[in-house]
């Protein structure tokens, strides 16, 4: 069951229906045992979930890269500064997130339909599903 502030978001139309899918895909992977919990080396932060991540980090640029050309397989970046400064990066392949080309593949429609370079479809994606873990995040706390 999803939450009511996820719920009502939706129905808001606060989320771009070709993200949906790719962004709740991201919340069963929250507290993947490959990702988290993820350490900051220089000040010894840990994040145990994608949700605190986001909630306890700040975003580093557009903070999501597709990095699948450089690495010869799908292979995403995010960027993130931890409350000490250091950047963190967390990294997606498609054992975490199986989806990885279909998510670039969709965004790189998004930009072309809307007009748009890649790098604001991507930021409009990074914003929204931020709002939905953290929504999501929020719920499960409540319970």
């Amino acid at each position: 069951m999803k939450s009511r502030v996820v719920s009502r978001e939706i129905s808001d139309n606060r989320f771009n229906p070709r993200f949906l899918k790719f962004i709740e895909l991201f919340v069963p992977i929250d507290t993947h045992e490959k990702l988290f919990p993820k350490e900051c080396r220089t000040c010894g932060r840990t994040y145990g979930s994608l949700s605190e991540y986001l909630l306890r980090t700040v975003a580093k640029g557009h903070t999501l890269d597709n990095a699948e050309e450089v690495m010869g397989e799908p292979f995403t970046m995010t960027y993130r500064h931890c409350a000490c400064g250091n950047t963190l990066v967390l990294t997606f392949t498609a054992e975490t997130y199986p989806v990885l080309g279909e998510l670039w593949s969709m965004l790189g429609e998004e930009a072309r339909s809307a007009g748009k370079p890649l790098n604001e479809a991507v930021m409009d994606f990074v914003d929204q599903w931020e709002r939905y873990m953290l929504a999501h995040a929020k719920r499960h706390r409540e319970v």
